[in-house]
Parts: structure tokens; sequence; C-alpha cells
């Protein structure tokens, strides 16, 4: 299978499915939803834009709540039903998202790349790259870029 030889694809397409099944629970779960039981589209884009807008600083639950005036305990509660996942870990994945992109199309140290996505230092940024990928960021980059270059095999 093509997949299995493409481990960029592979993640970029399962993330994809991930996204398409929240969306789908999401929806299925509109008309049975009461006060308190998920976040709403408008609060989750709120959030979203936010979190995007403040990938490189700390971002605490507390600061997510307050975009919704919720408190913190409902927040994360409620959090937790809508996406299945934490706050902060749903932090992390933004942040390892918006890295991997970077990476993508610059060749900056994994250092700045990790400081400039809210990651305290390269470590921090390692381990949670690799929770979230199965990578290293160094091997995920070098994966990357070995498929990006053309083959020149034929002489």
């Amino acid at each position: 299978m093509a997949l299995q030889d493409d481990t960029h694809s592979a993640y970029f397409y399962l993330e994809q499915a991930m996204e398409l099944l929240r969306h789908a629970n999401a929806c299925r779960d509109c008309g049975a939803r009461h006060a308190g039981s998920g976040l709403t589209h408008w609060q989750t884009r709120r959030l979203d834009q936010y979190i995007s807008e403040n990938l490189a600083a700390s971002i605490r639950t507390c600061d997510l709540a307050a975009q919704l005036s919720l408190s913190s305990s409902h927040f994360s509660h409620v959090f937790k039903q809508t996406f299945g996942i934490t706050p902060l870990a749903y932090v992390a994945r933004k942040r390892i998202e918006a890295a991997r992109e970077m990476m993508l199309v610059s060749d900056q140290p994994l250092t700045q790349i990790a400081h400039a996505h809210g990651f305290c230092d390269q470590s921090h940024f390692t381990r949670t790259f690799r929770r979230e990928t199965g990578l290293s960021p160094l091997m995920w980059r070098q994966r990357c870029a070995s498929r990006a270059q053309p083959a020149n095999d034929q002489a």
C-alpha cells in the first residue's frame, strides 16, 4: 500500500479522518445538545482563533475559559466532552500542527521552531512531537525532505 511507504501522507490523511469524525460527531449531537453538554460551533471557532493567534505565548486553561466567559472547571468539562481530550493536549496538538507546517517550508533550526510555537525548549518540543506523530522532529523533517527531493536514479 502506498501509504505504508509515505508516513507523512499517512499522518495527514489520518488527521483529516479524525477531524471528519469529530465534525460528524459534533453535527450528530447538535440536535440533541442541551445546555452545558458541550461547546458550540462558534465557541470552538473562537478558541481555535485565540490559540492560533497565541501559539508562541503561554496558553493556560483559564485563558481559554475566559475567551468564552466560563469558569475553568466548567470549561474543562465541556471541552473534554466536545473534543475527547484536555484543553492543554488540544493546544499542544495545534502547536505541533503549526510547527510541522513551518518545518515543511523552512530550514530554521528546530530550537527556533520550538520557541516560535510556545515550547519552552527543544526537549519539550521533541517529547510532544513524538507523542503526537510517533517520530522525533528531526526524523520527521528528514523523511519529508527526502520525499520532496526529485529522484535522480536514472543514469
